[in-house]
């Protein structure tokens, strides 16, 4: 490992600390709403009913059984396959499946926080201490560590030539799909074909698990979930969100055409950017952009979004895109993102700025 200067340790261990203790005033909430969806899916898994497993009054009934002062419910919308993935917590008590939980999520993320240090040098501790989405997830009982450590993973296969390889794990992201939407645009317009084919195989493999497991009836039941407008903590909140949703909702801007109007300038700013440019600026503009158009993105979900900053100050020779970059790790603009309305646009305004820098960072960088 790189050496760390004793200031960088100080930095760290007083972020370490201030997180925690901001974490530890969200843990009771975190138990009783976002883990206790995803506990659910794993008892449910257990059970072998995949069938069943998104119809809301089955998920209702679970939760009450665990949870006897549930209110409304909490539903679990990954998809039959993650069921599995997350199964062995079903075999333990609540409480302690909670606490392996946050175990668990904070491992990944200082396990990240490891590569990025073994990877670009002593300074890159600063940046991902500083990031909040990583501490604010794990506080909130997601599991956005996950998707932080499958894209470094794929970043890193595809770095060693194993370009399937690094598609298939970039697929695993599926769990939460609506995250890595324009991923196929970008290997499609990079023209990186063993990826792409890695990335297919895996999501064909995962469909396909999906409907072993709960055949047409589960796969109807999981589309309804989805579309299901009736329930209330489905897409709560969206003035807290981040992507153009949040901007939307921030700034009083109603009706279709906004996102569709909106999501159609990023991805052809998108597409104009990553001509040419190399594997690290599709690393740093896809998934940006793909958290940038879609609906349902909180603060957390951003935690992937390290992968991007890391690469755009230890990758990235323009002073610009390094400012953007290091101004985007501060806690700034996910703090304003718990602020309410209408300065949680601060955020989505935020993640804009940060996408349209890069992408000129990529133009900039084809033309000299």
């Amino acid at each position: 490992m790189p050496k760390v200067s004793l200031t960088v340790w100080v930095v760290v261990a007083g972020m370490c600390v201030f997180w925690g203790l901001l974490g530890s005033l969200m843990l009771p909430a975190a138990r009783s709403h976002d883990f206790l969806n995803l506990y659910t899916g794993a008892r449910l898994a257990l059970e072998g009913r995949f069938a069943e497993m998104h119809e809301p009054s089955v998920q209702l009934a679970e939760e009450r059984k665990i949870y006897p002062e549930l209110g409304t419910l909490v539903p679990f919308v990954r998809p039959a396959f993650y069921s599995l993935v997350l199964a062995p917590l079903g075999l333990l008590p609540y409480g302690a499946a909670f606490t392996v939980w946050i175990a668990l999520q904070t491992a990944l993320l200082l396990g990240a926080w490891a590569w990025a240090w073994r990877r670009f040098g002593g300074d890159a501790l600063v940046f991902s201490a500083m990031f909040l989405p990583g501490p604010l997830g794990i506080a909130s009982g997601q599991d956005c560590a996950v998707l932080l450590a499958l894209l470094i993973c794929s970043y890193e296969l595809e770095r060693r030539g194993r370009a399937g390889a690094a598609g298939a794990v970039l697929a695993l992201m599926l769990m939460k799909f609506h995250l890595v939407l324009l991923w196929p645009v970008a290997l499609v317009v990079q023209k990186r074909w063993r990826m792409l084919a890695g990335f297919c195989a895996a999501a064909a493999a995962e469909v396909a698990l999906c409907l072993a497991l709960g055949g047409w009836r589960g796969a109807e039941a999981y589309a309804r979930l989805l579309l299901n407008k009736d329930l209330d903590r489905l897409s709560p909140t969206p003035e807290f969100m981040i992507s153009v949703q949040g901007l939307a909702a921030n700034l009083g801007i109603k009706g279709a055409w906004f996102p569709a109007v909106f999501g159609l300038c990023v991805c052809a700013a998108l597409v104009w950017a990553l001509r040419g440019a190399p594997a690290w600026r599709m690393f740093v503009l896809a998934p940006t952009a793909s958290l940038l158009i879609v609906p349902h993105v909180y603060g957390y979900d951003a935690a992937l979004l390290l992968v991007p900053v890391w690469l755009a100050i230890f990758e990235d020779g323009w002073p610009a895109g390094r400012i953007a970059a290091t101004l985007f790790s501060t806690p700034v603009p996910f703090g304003f993102a718990l602020a309410g309305k209408p300065y949680s646009v601060v955020a989505s305004l935020s993640l804009a700025a940060f996408f349209l820098v890069q992408a000129a960072g990529a133009v900039r960088a084809r033309r000299e």
